[in-house]
């Protein structure tokens, strides 16, 4: 669902989702437009919750930097778009933390996981204003295939990954692998 009558900035789009009626819709800002998301599911949850721990563990015990879900982002330069993945990290402990409104700049690293009636159309178009912001790595998951994670890095490649395939985040997280069956469950 979008809101279609104008094009909204970043400080319009942070009053319109503080009004009481829009607090508790999944709402992002995608070139202009209001755009809600579908409410996850338990697959949902449960893929980020498989992929977000280990990943969360190997941060925190080598202390290179944050993550977690649903943290609202905006690129530096594009006062159109902020976005919600639905898990992310950032490298370092540079910034305080947010503690209102969206993060100015978006994640090194980007989790979208695909909703049942969502086009991955629309997911690609999202992956790409994540690295057009700065992300250095976007995967999108895609539950319904259970086998692929698409991954698109900062140089414009695109990978796919299979639950036979063990994802290696090179100098994102150097030394950290991921296998994908554990994404899906096992």
């Amino acid at each position: 669902m979008t809101d279609r009558e104008r094009l909204y900035t970043a400080e319009e789009f942070e009053q319109f989702i503080r009004m009481p009626e829009n607090r508790a819709r999944r709402l992002e800002l995608i070139e202009g437009e209001i755009v809600e998301r579908a409410m996850p599911t338990e697959e949902h949850g449960t893929i980020v919750q498989n992929l977000s721990t280990p990943i969360h563990l190997h941060l925190k015990s080598r202390r290179l930097g944050r993550g977690g879900p649903e943290i609202r982002c905006r690129p530096v330069d594009d006062p159109h778009i902020t976005l919600v993945p639905d898990w992310s990290f950032r490298l370092g402990f540079d910034v305080p933390v947010v503690t209102e409104g969206a993060v100015l700049g978006m994640p090194d690293f980007a989790v979208e996981v695909q909703s049942p009636d969502e086009p991955l159309a629309e997911l690609r178009k999202k992956a790409m204003i994540y690295l057009r912001g700065g992300s250095r790595l976007v995967w999108l998951v895609l539950p319904r295939q259970r086998v692929v994670v698409l991954a698109f890095w900062a140089d414009g490649t695109e990978e796919v990954y299979t639950v036979e395939d063990v994802f290696d985040f090179g100098a994102l997280l150097t030394g950290f692998t991921l296998a994908i069956r554990d994404v899906f469950g096992g």
